[in-house]
């Protein structure tokens, strides 16, 4: 389950969407010319057209107690807005959120369990003593519902919490754990056909905007606002009250805060991922450019040519906004796969993704597919068992490290050159700091553990 947070500014208009008013008038036909008469005759027949209504598209699962449910939708949007009047106006007074639930749990979503969820989740959120509805929709192969509420509590309080996207995030966490659920799915994967008005040019404008994000040819700021323009979307920045700098994605008349397509268009998230990218796509080509290469001797004179041997550039340090430690670097450069987990836009729990180097490409390759076809090939595998056996002790004494930045005279210090051989702690110590000599990162790495047996204080008999 994921859940998207939207406001807007009329009650009427949001509940008129969640419960299909413009399908209701379309299915009525004639009758759709007299609505207005019409809800005033729900009003004296116990709210029949509205509660038995005829597209079968929603359900109304749940509402406050005081909620004129059989009077239709006119007298529900009035009382959602009753607590607005208790205060000043507020721009955007309307909560709408939409949660929505993986195709996998369809079988086991029963109209009571998705309202006590629904329910739950403002009650977690500190979304209470305010009036709601819960609405279920049945137009899509996912299941899910939205809720629509006063961002005004009934002491005339504004409700903050529907814009505490990190708390949201927590609070669907915790849900689908609790209840067992999958991941719900993200607005890239939402039929915008089956969605209207403004709703729809949000799915779409986000499906538009990570359209040209993944383009390849795109790798800076700059250019993908270029870009965005040349499709008819307008990038604009503004700043607010509090001085810090808003960023609008709009098309046509509609113009939408960053935050309510997906937290991922933000230009500071943005602008860091194209750094990862540029990264990515330099590592190779430093790899490839060729260096300066002695005057070749007569053929008479020259060696036999040995096989070029594999080179597997080094990861970006982040990639996707995961950070790529040195035991799975290590992995990678070995020719293995590594595992990492990654948000898709508008997601909340990572995903699992897997990353290796792509020996006929010659190039990194990811997929959220479990790489069982992988292969290392065998003249990788006999270059990578040589450079181990080079750089293994030798049975006279000491030891050899194959790193060039462990360069330098081993100290003299027992267990270290002479005893024991490297623990484990030191050399993961070692990787931890690559820039150091062994002198200064031996003599470090006791500092530190005779710290750590300071702290542990004195032995209890």
């Amino acid at each position: 389950m994921i859940a998207y947070i939207i406001s807007g500014g009329n009650f009427g208009n949001c509940v008129d969407y969640v419960t299909r008013r413009s399908l209701e008038e379309k299915l009525n036909g004639e009758q759709s010319k007299r609505q207005k008469s019409d809800e005033r005759k729900w009003e004296s027949n116990s709210g029949a057209d509205i509660i038995d209504h005829l597209s079968k598209d929603w359900q109304l699962l749940a509402a406050t107690a005081d909620m004129r449910i059989y009077e239709g939708r006119k007298a529900m949007a009035d009382d959602i807005a009753r607590p607005t009047r208790r205060r000043k106006p507020i721009k955007d007074p309307v909560g709408h959120i939409s949660l929505d639930f993986h195709p996998k749990d369809a079988p086991r979503m029963a109209d009571d369990l998705m309202a006590e969820i629904a329910q739950e989740y403002m009650t977690q959120m500190g979304l209470t003593d305010t009036p709601y509805i819960v609405v279920r929709h049945n137009d899509k192969a996912h299941p899910h519902c939205h809720i629509v509420f006063s961002r005004v509590d009934n002491a005339g309080k504004i409700l903050t919490q529907t814009t505490n996207f990190k708390k949201n995030e927590r609070v669907c966490k915790a849900l689908n754990k609790k209840y067992g659920l999958n991941i719900g799915k993200s607005k890239l994967n939402t039929d915008v056909s089956k969605l209207r008005g403004k709703e729809k040019v949000r799915y779409q404008l986000v499906r538009d905007i990570a359209a040209i994000y993944l383009s390849s040819s795109v790798s800076d700021w700059r250019a993908f606002v270029d870009l965005l323009r040349k499709n008819g979307i307008t990038v604009r920045e503004k700043i607010g009250k509090s001085g810090r700098v808003n960023l609008y994605y709009g098309i046509g008349k509609h113009e939408f805060w960053y935050k309510k397509l997906d937290p991922f268009f933000s230009r500071e998230n943005i602008e860091q991922k194209f750094k990862a990218r540029r990264e990515k796509q330099q590592a190779p080509k430093a790899q490839s450019q060729p260096s300066a290469q002695p005057q070749q001797q007569p053929q008479s004179q020259t060696k036999p040519q040995q096989p070029k041997p594999i080179v597997i550039p080094p990861l970006p340090d982040t990639v996707y906004g995961f950070k790529i430690d040195s035991f799975r670097q290590r992995d990678y450069q070995e020719g293995k796969f590594i595992s990492i987990g990654i948000c898709e836009p508008g997601g909340v729990v990572p995903i699992n993704h897997w990353i290796w180097f792509d020996f006929d490409k010659g190039k990194p390759v990811m997929s959220s597919t479990y790489p069982i076809d992988h292969k290392i090939p065998e003249t990788f595998l006999q270059q990578l068992a040589a450079k181990q056996s080079a750089s293994s002790p030798s049975p006279g004494g000491g030891i050899r490290f194959s790193s060039p930045s462990l360069v330098g005279n081993v100290p003299e210090e027992q267990g270290f050159a002479h005893g024991g051989g490297v623990s484990d702690d030191f050399k993961h110590f070692l990787e931890l700091h690559p820039g150091m000599s062994i002198e200064e990162a031996w003599h470090r790495f006791c500092d530190q553990q005779k710290a750590k047996q300071r702290n542990k204080g004195p032995k209890l008999h």
